[in-house]
């Protein structure tokens, strides 16, 4: 593969897939049926890094689900039963989106990733559907995992089974190819920055598993950048150790040694921070015990939306948003029998965007929670969604 940006270090050599990240439990359970299913196929198909170089990716039809309705004081309407037949299209108006939403501008960017492919999918506020813009067959490569889409949502990454990292540049128009890179060998995590665009970092075992890891960085953006090697760990990946969070504060390090799991934040010179992590995921006027899975501030700095969910337990997920500045609870969320899966703000901080998902029924839908009119809009989805992003269309 030519051009690719990867750094080669001796002890660095393909190895037995062990540490395939943390992924989601649903996606887990999806992987063990399909893959009961087409373990045969799975093995009689050959596959190489250089397979899937050009990925072809293919428009979506017309629309062909239903237009939205909009309920008051954020009540949200019953989850749709599933369709007869899915959808060609994830979501599909009679309208224009930025009509179905009044005053939502912003181009959306979704990530699916069900056991037989990645799709990355457009939603731009002039169209009344989705397009899909980039998709990956995964029964070819049986064995990759997503890292999902960075902040801007124009680039998407993943581990193949050979554990090298590969970041795929998403196109703007249905039919274009595009060119994927490799740039990390050994990845036993990765995590793109919260905020800035383009910018990944994993942690590189080491080759036989047991020696020390290195975690790297990497701004994909600029073709000049070369990875970066930020700090070097003793624990090795098989004991445990995982990128669990990369931001401006710097990286989130996870370890497991025995039975003691421990939390460290790494600045981007490699030194740690005397912070402590238990301040993590802290959001205004909630507990800092708080089961907080994500949280994520509007661009505007008004809010703060957290997904607080008790795994073990038998609460219904909620989601909160919170008054940055007083710690007030603006509104909450809970749907019986559904997930709040993923979730973004506009570009300008008036919009949340969230998905519910009912994985009983099959089926959900986007939600748009209106600061300004403390209202609630629910389009439909034909499947579930991983990650959401905004940016301005431009």
């Amino acid at each position: 593969m030519r051009n690719d940006r990867i750094r080669i270090d001796p002890e660095f050599d393909p190895r037995p897939e062990e540490q395939q990240g943390r992924r989601t439990a649903w996606l887990v359970a999806t992987a063990v049926v399909v893959g009961a299913a087409l373990v045969g196929l799975f093995m009689a198909i050959p596959s190489s890094p250089e397979a899937d170089d050009d990925l072809a990716v293919a428009a979506s039809p017309s629309p062909t689900v239903a237009a939205p309705s909009t309920s008051p004081s954020h009540a949200v309407a019953g989850t749709p039963a599933p369709p007869a037949a899915r959808p060609s299209a994830l979501a599909a108006l009679s309208e224009p989106l930025s009509e179905a939403i009044p005053g939502f501008t912003d181009q959306i960017v979704m990530l699916t990733t069900p056991a037989e492919r990645f799709s990355v999918i457009r939603w731009s506020p002039s169209e009344s559907s989705t397009d899909v813009v980039l998709s990956m067959d995964r029964i070819a490569e049986y064995g990759c995992w997503s890292v999902g889409l960075d902040a801007s949502g124009e680039w998407f990454a993943r581990v193949q089974r050979d554990d090298t990292l590969i970041v795929h540049h998403v196109l703007d128009t249905p039919g274009e190819s595009s060119r994927s890179e490799a740039i990390g060998l050994n990845v036993g995590s990765v995590a793109w920055h919260d905020t800035e665009a383009g910018s990944v970092a994993w942690i590189s075992c080491a080759r036989s598993g047991s020696g020390p890891s290195t975690l790297y960085a990497l701004d994909v953006a600029d073709p000049a950048a070369e990875p970066t090697s930020i700090r070097t760990f003793q624990q090795d990946c098989k004991d445990g150790i995982w990128l669990e969070r990369w931001s401006d504060d710097g990286a989130l390090i996870s370890t497991t040694a025995d039975t003691d799991f421990d939390q460290i934040l790494v600045d981007p010179d490699g030194a740690t921070v005397n912070t402590d992590i238990r301040n993590w995921a802290s959001v205004p006027g909630l507990d800092d015990d708080a089961p907080v899975v994500d949280h994520a501030a509007s661009p505007d700095g008004r809010f703060v939306a957290a997904i607080v969910d008790e795994h073990w337990d038998v609460e219904i997920p909620k989601l909160c948003v919170m008054d940055a500045e007083s710690g007030g609870l603006v509104t909450e969320v809970s749907e019986h029998d559904s997930d709040i899966i993923a979730m973004t703000w506009s570009t300008g901080g008036r919009f949340l965007i969230y998905e519910l998902w009912s994985f009983e029924t099959e089926s959900g839908g986007l939600e748009w929670y209106d600061t300004e009119t403390n209202t609630t809009t629910r389009i439909p989805l034909s499947e579930i969604v991983d990650a959401i992003r905004t940016a301005n269309p431009g």
